[in-house]
């Protein structure tokens, strides 16, 4: 089962999260039909920013926006309600396209790029959404998110996360952990932080191999205690009405044409790859509307 845990620690002033889309992650990049570096970067981008959306308490929605002019293009992930989504522009770019030189950037720096932006919206439907974004450093996306935290909230985090495959190409772990001080922190909170990202090879190993989260989490912080356990999920909230209030964005010119020429309007969903077949019938309401 995917989930979430978190926990706090009163003597180093420190919240805790960790999260596993194992399952739902194998989901969804089958359904994107990924290449392996396409999974890594996307199923990064999914569990960091459900681990930096554990703190919305007002059902908000978090999207992560992910443009560095890499291979795979832009990336996108979407977390709300303890539910997940994200795709790929460019699932299965040509792998031979990477760099393997010693002065090239990583496999994943180059499908994510290093010439753009990292940007996090939170979207409560009531009010404009706050958007924010940082310049990529790395591209490889922890220390991107990192960064991040640091310049837009203004916290001191840690954050990182990791996927491993099976030799079929699906997704045998995918998780990751955040440690993010509270306020009325100390010098000495601030040291542990950095003791932990000086750590966080051993520490993502250790996660990795481990499916007791409660007791890793008492392995980071001893007096921690869990606040809160909830199942995380794969779900697209497409939906053909979604789809029309979209259509009524286009011209009106365009939309004649196709009632004129008696054509369908097909529209396939990027999270989930359902496909929307749109009727002349349903163009003339938007006319009319």
């Amino acid at each position: 089962m995917d989930m979430e845990i978190r926990a706090t620690s009163n003597k180093n002033n420190v919240k805790i999260s960790i999260v596993d889309i194992t399952e739902e992650l194998d989901k969804i990049v089958k359904l994107q039909k990924t290449n392996p570096l396409a999974s890594f970067a996307l199923g990064r981008t999914i569990i960091n920013t459900a681990l930096i959306s554990l703190s919305v308490k007002d059902g908000s929605k978090v999207t992560t926006n992910i443009n560095g002019m890499g291979l795979g293009g832009s990336i996108i992930a979407e977390f709300q309600n303890n539910s997940i989504k994200g795709y790929i522009e460019k699932p299965n770019f040509e792998i031979n396209k990477i760099l393997n030189d010693k002065e090239s950037e990583s496999a994943l720096s180059q499908v994510v790029g290093t010439q753009g932006f990292l940007q996090i919206s939170r979207d409560n439907g009531k009010k404009q959404p706050y958007t924010s974004r940082v310049e990529l450093i790395s591209g490889e996306i922890n220390l991107d998110f990192m960064y991040y935290l640091q310049q837009s909230d203004q916290i001191n985090s840690l954050i990182s996360s990791n996927i491993d495959f099976e030799e079929d190409g699906s997704i045998k772990k995918a998780c990751g952990v955040i440690i993010q001080l509270l306020p009325g922190f100390t010098e000495e909170n601030i040291d542990f932080i950095e003791e932990k990202i000086g750590s966080v090879e051993h520490l993502i190993k250790t996660l990795m191999e481990s499916t007791n989260y409660e007791a890793l989490i008492k392995e980071i912080c001893e007096d921690a205690q869990v606040v809160g356990i909830n199942q995380l999920f794969f779900k697209c909230t497409c939906s053909e009405e979604k789809v029309l209030n979209t259509l009524k964005l286009l011209e009106k010119e365009e939309i004649n044409k196709a009632i004129n020429d008696g054509e369908e309007i097909e529209v396939v969903c990027d999270f989930c790859k359902n496909i929307f077949i749109i009727i002349p019938e349903q163009l003339k309401k938007l006319i009319i509307c």
